[in-house]
């Protein structure tokens, strides 16, 4: 068998495979989810490293500031403000929602003393690393409503 009949040979089953995979289906785009706890925002154009697609006013800004005081009084010690910027951290959470990070600051940290966190203090501090990662704040305030918040992906946290 020559190598271009090889190839031709693997693209074809790799075609089958994927049309297998999807059941006979063609994809259809999902509709964006909006999330729960606040109307529909239209995309924003972030200033800092997330993408376009990132809803704008899930937060305030006084509400952001407070987390970046909390932080500051609370985190600091085992913490920068680059770890929540960095390209690692993208890696890792931009795959999940800010529910998902929510959970994590309100139940493991700080690591001393897991969980000790209120629920007002840990969506401070979620709002700090938003605000910190370009989502544009507005004028109503972020809710520690874990439903909703599950609905709000951190996908504009991928760099490109």
């Amino acid at each position: 068998m020559s190598a271009l009949s090889r190839s031709l040979t693997v693209f074809a089953a790799l075609g089958l495979a994927a049309c297998a995979s999807s059941g006979g289906q063609t994809e259809q785009p999902a509709a964006p989810a909006a999330p729960t706890a606040a109307p529909a925002a239209p995309a924003a154009a972030p200033t800092g490293a997330a993408a376009a697609t990132a809803p704008a006013g899930l937060f305030s800004q006084a509400q952001a500031n407070r987390g970046r005081d909390r932080f500051r009084s609370m985190c600091t010690e085992c913490h920068t403000t680059g770890e929540f910027t960095d390209n690692a951290f993208k890696v890792k959470w931009s795959r999940r929602s800010v529910g998902d990070l929510y959970e994590f600051i309100h139940t493991a940290m700080p690591d001393d003393a897991p969980g000790i966190l209120t629920e007002a203090q840990a969506i401070e501090l979620v709002t700090f690393i938003l605000d910190e990662n370009g989502f544009e704040p507005g004028s109503r305030q972020m809710e520690p409503d874990p439903a909703a918040l599950d609905q709000i992906s951190l996908a504009a946290l991928r760099t490109e």
